[in-house]
C-alpha cells in the first residue's frame, strides 16, 4: 500500500523558512527520484532539526516527521517509520483538529505501515478513520476514499473475515476500475484482494474471474517475473484444484513455481 503526504499548502511563501524548505525539497528528490533512501533520510533529519526552530508543535516539524516516515518505511525501518508518523499526527491533531485532511493521511500511513507489518487490528483501525474523513471531503469516487476502502479490506481479509472484507473490497475495485479502467495496477490489487476474498466465502465463479483479472493486470504492470505475479497464480491454482480443473491448476503451479525458483536465485 502506498502512504501520502500531508495534504495542504502550510505556509504562505514568505513564512517558509528557506533552510528548512531547501532540505525538505532536496531530501524529496533524492527519495522520490533518486531512490537514495539512505541519503534522504540524513537530509530529512537535518531539515527536522531546522524545523524544530519553530518550535516542538510547529507544523513544519510535522511535515518533516510525515516525510521522514515515509523514508523510513521504504527502508524498512519500521519502529522508525510509526514513531514518526506519530509524532506527525499529533502535531497535525493539535493544529487541525482531528477531523482534518492532514490528520487522516497520517492516519492513513500509519495504517498502511502497520497492515504492511501484518498488524491487522490496528491497523484497520487507523484506516477507518482516514476512510471516514475522506468520504466526508471527498465522497464515495475518490481514488482517497479507494485506497482506504482498500485498506479496510484487506485488514478484515488478514483476519480472516471473508464476509466483512468483500464490501469494501468491491467498493474500492469499482472505484479504480471507474478512474482508470480495467488495466490499471491498483484496480488488479484489489481483483486480486477480492479474489482470495471470493475463494473463501465459496463463490468459485467470481473468485476465478477475479484470479484471471490480476493475473492479467500483474504481468502487464509488474512484469511475467514478479513475485506478486506468482501469489496470484498460486492462489488461482488451489481454486481450480478445488473446482475439479487440474490441468489449468498445474500450468499455474508451473509458472508460479519457476518465479518463486527465479526469485530465490536472484536474492
Amino acid at each position: 500500500m502506498a502512504v501520502v503526504l500531508f495534504s495542504c499548502a502550510l505556509f504562505g511563501q514568505d513564512s517558509v523558512d528557506a533552510t528548512w524548505q531547501d532540505l525538505l525539497n532536496k531530501a524529496t528528490e533524492l527519495s522520490a527520484d533518486a531512490h537514495d533512501n539512505a541519503q534522504a533520510e540524513q537530509v530529512f533529519l537535518k531539515a527536522l532539526h531546522e524545523a524544530e526552530h519553530f518550535g516542538p508543535n510547529d507544523v513544519r516539524v510535522g511535515a518533516t516527521w510525515n516525510r521522514l516516515g515515509m523514508v523510513y518505511r521504504e527502508e524498512k525501518k519500521f519502529t522508525d517509520a510509526d514513531n514518526s508518523f506519530r509524532k506527525a499526527l499529533a502535531i497535525f491533531e493539535d493544529v487541525y483538529g482531528t477531523d482534518s485532511l492532514d490528520v487522516a493521511n497520517i492516519n492513513y500511513n500509519i495504517g498502511a505501515l502497520l497492515l504492511a507489518q501484518g498488524k491487522a487490528p490496528a491497523a484497520m483501525s487507523a484506516l477507518r478513520k482516514a476512510l471516514d474523513t475522506y468520504r466526508r471531503l471527498f465522497g464515495e469516487t475518490s481514488l482517497k476514499t479507494a485506497d482506504a476502502y482498500c485498506g479496510v479490506g484487506d485488514s478484515l481479509r488478514m483476519l480472516r473475515a471473508w464476509q466483512e472484507a468483500e464490501a469494501p473490497l468491491k467498493q474500492c475495485a469499482a472505484i479504480r476500475e471507474h478512474d482508470g479502467g480495467v488495466l490499471n495496477a491498483d484496480f488488479g490489487e484489489a481483483e486480486n484482494s477480492l479474489a482470495f476474498v471470493y475463494h473463501h466465502e465459496g463463490k468459485y465463479a467470481l473468485a476465478d474471474g477475479s484470479f484471471k483479472m490480476a493475473e492479467r493486470i500483474r504481468e502487464r504492470s509488474k512484469g511475467i517475473t514478479s513475485p506478486d505475479l506468482a501469489e496470484t497464480l498460486e492462489g488461482h491454482a488451489a481454486l481450480l484444484r478445488e473446482m475439479g480443473r487440474d490441468p489449468e491448476a498445474d500450468k499455474d503451479a508451473r509458472i508460479a513455481s519457476s518465479i518463486r525458483k527465479l526469485q530465490n536465485r536472484t536474492k
